[in-house]
């Protein structure tokens, strides 16, 4: 009971920081966008969102250890991606898209959950699959 007041908890308040992202990033508020999502890295995810950039994805995925906290990254991940796209970075965009499949892949394989084949769906039109590290590739 615990667990799913947690999981329930913590899905509320990433839809809440998923929505101001995405509102940000609809007026063409760039900055606020990508500041509101490192915000949630460290309200929500509890580790800074540096992170990302400097370690690899098993590792940061053995640091949330629960799949609800690699799903909520790569839902994070991915509307940075879009919010990144959106100003002119492609490039950074590109590389929050493929953290976030990886991430969800590593929640999938401890936990699948039926939304993931959904947002992978979704992912797999920024990301194509030479573009993971190639411990993830037979998985998607």
């Amino acid at each position: 009971m615990e667990r799913e007041d947690y999981i329930i908890r913590l899905i509320r308040q990433v839809a809440q920081f998923l929505a101001r992202i995405a509102g940000h990033r609809d007026k063409g508020e760039y900055r606020q966008s990508l500041a509101e999502a490192e915000r949630a890295w460290s309200d929500l995810i509890g580790h800074p969102r540096e992170l990302v950039d400097v370690v690899d994805t098993p590792t940061l995925a053995s640091m949330l250890r629960e799949p609800e906290k690699m799903r909520a990254a790569a839902r994070l991940l991915f509307e940075e991606g879009k919010t990144r796209a959106a100003s002119g970075d492609p490039v950074h965009a590109t590389i929050c898209y493929r953290r976030s499949v990886e991430l969800l892949l590593d929640a999938k394989a401890i936990e699948p959950h039926p939304d993931d084949e959904v947002m992978l769906f979704e992912l797999g039109r920024v990301v194509q699959m030479n573009q993971l590290d190639p411990r993830y590739r037979a998985d998607w």
